[in-house]
């Protein structure tokens, strides 16, 4: 299994006088599947037909909703645990002014499973081995996905890609964030290969 990077080009304005053009590489995903291919992909290893998988996980989908609602965190069975955050205004002086109209609004939040091995994490959902190659405009034919396949995303066309003009003093940001946890990512790092590929463990 591969999972590809492009090289991407930003321009920071750390001296607005004299911009600074710097590189780096951000990933690419090779499309989007629907819970129609997944379904599909379930049903042809099993013998449940795409129409029985599909009622399972959309009833899934609902009662995740359902309980979150109840106030309840979800575990979702290998991956990680689901949940509502609040998004706050800001803090207040008094324990007595600290009540629900400091929330501006709930959010879900995922929190990713993982188990700590020799001091570092290992996350559920990331593959064994995975190689990192750079992006041809091709999908690898160990990464084709059959059946299904419905993709009308073009994988080389990420949100953010492309040239980008930062102003490092011009962050913006709304409210404050008290939810509990973080979403935790992989961190991973690694170079890739224009040729071959290189492998990374997880």
């Amino acid at each position: 299994m591969s999972k590809a990077y492009k090289v991407t080009k930003r321009t920071v304005m750390f001296d607005k006088q004299n911009p600074k053009t710097v590189y780096s590489v951000s990933p690419v995903n090779y499309g989007t599947l629907t819970t129609d291919d997944v379904a599909n992909q379930i049903a042809a290893e099993s013998s449940a037909t795409p129409g029985d998988v599909k009622n399972v996980l959309d009833r899934y989908a609902y009662y995740v909703k359902e309980n979150l609602k109840k106030g309840y965190q979800i575990q979702l069975l290998g991956f990680g645990y689901l949940s509502l955050r609040f998004i706050t205004s800001g803090t207040a002086k008094t324990e007595k002014e600290a009540t629900a109209k400091l929330i501006q609004s709930l959010v879900p939040s995922f929190i990713p499973s993982f188990k700590i091995v020799n001091g570092k994490r290992i996350y559920d959902l990331m593959p064994d081995k995975i190689t990192l190659v750079k992006w041809n405009g091709t999908i690898p034919e160990d990464s084709t996905v059959t059946p299904g396949g419905s993709d009308t995303t073009d994988p080389g066309s990420d949100p953010g890609s492309g040239s980008d003009n930062t102003d490092p003093g011009s962050g913006s940001g709304s409210g404050s964030d008290t939810g509990s946890g973080s979403s935790g990512s992989g961190g991973s790092t690694g170079g890739g290969s224009d040729t071959g590929g290189e492998d990374y463990y997880e």
